[in-house]
Parts: structure tokens; sequence; C-alpha cells
């Protein structure tokens, strides 16, 4: 089976990017050959070294001669129809562009998730009006146009993959048909490399990913500053967020309490995991799957998050870490009070952590069902 990928972009930019990268190389080393079709002016080659062929031209089609099609990121609705209805084409929903004039699926002034089809609702609640880049205004206006274009331009594509049962409901209110979608957990060749360590019985908790408003840094800080006792927090990433929360951090009065280290090397992460106790994943939008707390758990640590997307999916309550209602930084505080003031419970929830990853996010089962997924869409296209 030929797999060509069609991505926008061709080099590691980004989440979206490297999961297609290992998805390529794990399919590779099974002996089915890889090609990529993208639009980018200048791939990096370090990128394409997987593929078999690669280029932004439509020859590539011809040379590759591929069995199926898995689009990744495509804005283009008539480029989806049209080669969803020439190929066997699966596509790989990655967040909520395709449903979502936002793209956060959450409410621009209440800063709720929301659940609703994209419509009405996205009147209702403002998400038309949005920021302009450039352009004579600092705002422009954005309807449900688009989104309604590129779900109709899905019509002959066999497979919707997505990475968790909150995005599979929400390609079902959007109409999309549900015997046509298929989960299957993003997890990254890297997983494998995340070893189990032992616990800690230092009161450290610790944030990994961007921060930016939807990754809730913010949400997370209102929580530590309700938290009694000795702590100290670790945020480690960077984003055009960091600023306020820093601010925000002075605010609250727990500034001495909280490092931000900025950007740090993923190879670097496993010396603050292993001073951590617990990890935090305090995400305001509703994560598609969220990697970042399978990465802590395959680590041996509990994770404290918000039910929201894809997280209840893996952070299993009370047995893989501890989960506190939508933006309820109260609840949110206690479970972290909970887990640091109890060294013995925080060190049995990261063995159960490990143990859930081992059993259902190997990056090999993953491929498995990716596989099959592949193989059903050329099937059902006849």
């Amino acid at each position: 089976m030929r797999v060509l990928h069609v991505h926008e972009r061709a080099g590691f930019y980004g989440g979206v990017e490297q999961i297609l990268h290992d998805i390529a190389a794990g399919l590779a080393d099974r002996g089915l050959p890889q090609g990529l079709l993208h639009a980018d002016p200048r791939p990096r080659s370090d990128y394409l070294g997987v593929f078999a062929d690669s280029g932004t031209e439509k020859a590539v089609l011809e040379r590759f001669q591929p069995d199926v099609l898995l689009l990744h990121k495509l804005q283009d609705p008539g480029r989806v129809a049209d080669l969803a209805a020439r190929f066997p084409t699966a596509r790989m929903v990655h967040d909520h562009d395709l449903v979502c004039p936002r793209r956060h699926k959450y409410f621009p002034l209440s800063k709720r998730v929301c659940d609703r089809p994209a419509g009405a609702a996205c009147w209702t609640h403002l998400c038309f009006v949005q920021r302009a880049q450039g352009g004579p205004l600092p705002i422009k206006l954005k309807g449900t146009r688009e989104v309604r274009a590129a779900l109709a331009a899905h019509v002959n594509v066999r497979r919707l993959i997505v990475g968790s049962r909150w995005m599979r409901d929400e390609l079902r209110a959007n109409g999309l048909p549900p015997a046509r979608i298929r989960i299957v957990p993003p997890v990254p060749r890297s997983l494998a490399r995340c070893e189990q360590q032992p616990p800690s019985s230092s009161p450290e908790v610790l944030y990994v990913g961007q921060v930016i408003r939807g990754k809730g840094v913010d949400l997370l800080l209102k929580a530590l500053a309700q938290v009694p006792g000795e702590w100290h927090a670790t945020v480690v990433g960077t984003g055009n967020h960091l600023d306020a929360c820093k601010a925000l951090a002075i605010k609250l009065d727990i500034a001495h309490r909280i490092t931000f280290t900025g950007w740090v090397d993923h190879a670097a992460l496993d010396a603050y995991y292993a001073r951590a106790s617990v990890s935090a994943v305090p995400s305001r939008w509703p994560e598609p799957f969220g990697m970042v707390g399978i990465e802590a758990m395959a680590r041996g640590r509990p994770v404290v998050g918000f039910a929201v997307g894809g997280i209840p999916d893996w952070l299993d309550h009370g047995t893989t870490g501890l989960l506190a209602r939508e933006a309820d930084t109260d609840a949110l505080a206690d479970n972290l009070a909970r887990l640091l003031a109890d060294p013995e419970l925080a060190a049995l929830l990261g063995r159960r952590a490990a143990a859930r990853v081992r059993e259902r996010y190997s990056p090999d089962a993953c491929l498995d069902q990716l596989t099959r997924v592949l193989r059903e869409t050329v099937a059902d296209f006849g």
C-alpha cells in the first residue's frame, strides 16, 4: 500500500508536522512506501528524507501512483473535493480548524468551551469578530461560509481520523457521517523513549507546553495561589501569553515560587519530570488529544487537568490522575493540594499512569490502528 500524505508544509514546524513525519517513518519501516505532496516553497531536506517521493507539483501524483491519500492540513475545499473524488482518501483531523471559524473552539467572551456545531452559536457568541493580521482595522469579520464549504468538500473523503471521543462527537455534530469516523490516538515515536522514573518526594508541579491563552497557564497560576504549604512550580515553554502569565504570578504574589524556563529542548525534559511529583495540563481549549499528558504519564507522573476535549480519554480520575470541571480553578487547586500532600497517592497514580500508556498508547499499536483505517479507505473506495 503506497501512502501519499498531503500537507501544506514540509518541515519540522510544529506538532502536526511531527505527527505526519512520525507516521510516515513508522509506515515506511513496515515496508509501505510514503510520499508527500506539499505546498512549501522551502521544504526542509531533513524532513523529506523519509519520503520516497515529494514535491509541490501534480506530477507527484503521477510519479508516486498512490494507493491511498492521507490528508493533513489542507485549507482549499476545492482541492480536498477534487482529490477525494479521484483517489481513496482519508483525512486526519488534527485540530478544530475544519469546524470552527475561530479555530480555538471556545467562546471569546466567556472563554467557555463551545460544544455547538458551526452556525447560530458562532454569531450569538461573537465568534465572527476576529483579530486582523495587518490591514487598516484591528478586527475582521468572519462568518461560517468557509466552514460550510470545507465540510461539504468532505463528501467523498472515506475516513475521518481523530484523536479522541470529543473530536469524534465534534465531527458528528457538524454533520459528518459517524460511520466514516475513526479514533486513532496521534502517538509520536518519541513516546517509546519516555522511561518511567522513580517517584519524586519534592512538592514540585510541572507544566510543559506552549504558553498561549488556550493552554490555560493563567488558570494553573490561579489554582496554585490557593494551594497551601511549601510548593514550587515550573513552567516549561514559551508563547504569546508568557508576559501576561508572569505579570499574573506577580499579582497573585506567587512569582517567587514559579520558575518560567522558556523553551527547553525535548531531550532535556527528563530532568524536569524527575523533580516533579505532579504534572499539570490546565487547558482552556478542548484539546484534540493532549499528547503532553501522555508523555508525563509515560514517565510515571500523575496528571491534574480539566475535563475538556480529549483529556478524559487518557486522564482517568482517581486512576491516572485527578480531573476538575472545565476552568474550575478551585477544584484544580484541591487536586493539586491533595497530591502534593500525599506523595504515596501521587506515586500510586504515577505507576498506574505509566501502565496505562504501555497498555493503550504504544506507537506500534497506534500504527496498527492507522494501517487498518487506511486499508478500509481503499476498500471503501472500491
